[in-house]
């Protein structure tokens, strides 16, 4: 995941996302100057039977040569009620704290605590809550290739246009957010911070069961493409659009004119992200549909 070094720029899906759970650790800086050292977290909770992490880390100096700090020895658990599970730090991943294998359930609001064993700027206790929001059910998906239309000579853009059929129940009764990932040949593709594209129900998945996207990407006919559809609250949202804008804002490292205040998360006293997501899969074979028009 994406680490942050200051007050202001955060580590987070992955999410993911993991967009929140596959990317490579990737540090950007910023320095905000004389600010406490503050807590950041990132965490996952999703629908899939299986171990979860919370990574705890705390922020440091622009000027540091050092990878941003973890935290050790923090008592976790992610509580819904009556049911309370423990994250145990890992002996080779210091800060890095995981779940038994579980399954996070469905319009479950879901409250992270973490209490510090040391207090970081008198500060030991920190929470967060978020509700599992239902969504998108992926029965299957298509994946074509066709020339793309807007392309000429030594343009940025790829010369060839991915358009996705994706097939599935979508609930209409919520107004849902999703994170999309995409993996060609088991790799995922367009993974880093700036690089998270959420969607809306309301917009591009209008569909009740068949919605379709386009992407301007390397994929070519053959490849094995893998689709990850993530439900995400507005507040999450909100926060990835504040992180896009801090890493965009400035392609000098030094232009340090202060820290944006938008990417708020939902860490109380602390900075980060708890995010707990319904999330779907499938798969298909890229077929090639060059010598045809794109839908459009």
């Amino acid at each position: 995941m994406q680490f942050f070094k200051d007050s202001w720029l955060l580590l987070i899906l992955g999410l993911g996302l993991s967009m929140a759970s596959g990317c490579e650790d990737e540090q950007i800086p910023w320095e905000a100057e004389d600010a406490p050292t503050r807590l950041v977290v990132e965490g996952l909770l999703t629908n899939e039977d299986k171990k979860h992490r919370i990574i705890l880390s705390r922020t440091a100096d622009y000027f540091s040569n050092e990878k941003t700090p973890r935290v050790s020895g923090a008592r976790v658990t992610v509580s819904s009620g009556l049911d309370t599970i423990p994250f145990t730090e890992q002996d080779n991943q210091p800060g890095v704290y995981v779940s038994p294998k579980i399954a996070g359930q469905v319009e479950k609001t879901y409250t992270l605590d973490i209490h510090l064993n040391q207090p970081l700027n008198q500060k030991t206790h920190y929470q967060a809550t978020e509700t599992m929001i239902r969504g998108l059910v992926l029965d299957t998906i298509n994946a074509f290739i066709y020339e793309n239309p807007l392309y000429v000579e030594e343009s940025p853009m790829d010369s060839l246009l991915l358009y996705l059929t994706l097939l599935g129940p979508e609930p209409k009764d919520i107004g849902n957010y999703y994170a999309v990932r995409l993996f060609r040949n088991g790799q995922a593709v367009h993974d880093t911070i700036d690089e998270v594209d959420i969607y809306s129900d309301s917009e591009e998945f209008e569909g009740d069961y068949v919605n379709n996207l386009f992407f301007f990407s390397d994929f070519l006919p053959g490849d094995t493409l893998a689709i990850e559809v993530s439900t995400v609250s507005k507040n999450f949202r909100r926060y990835m659009n504040g992180l896009q804008n801090i890493v965009n804002q400035s392609g000098n490292p030094f232009d340090l004119s202060g820290p944006p205040a938008n990417a708020t998360g939902n860490i109380d006293g602390g900075l980060g992200y708890f995010r707990v997501s319904f999330v779907t899969r499938t798969w298909t074979v890229v077929k090639d549909q060059r010598q045809g028009k794109a839908p459009g």
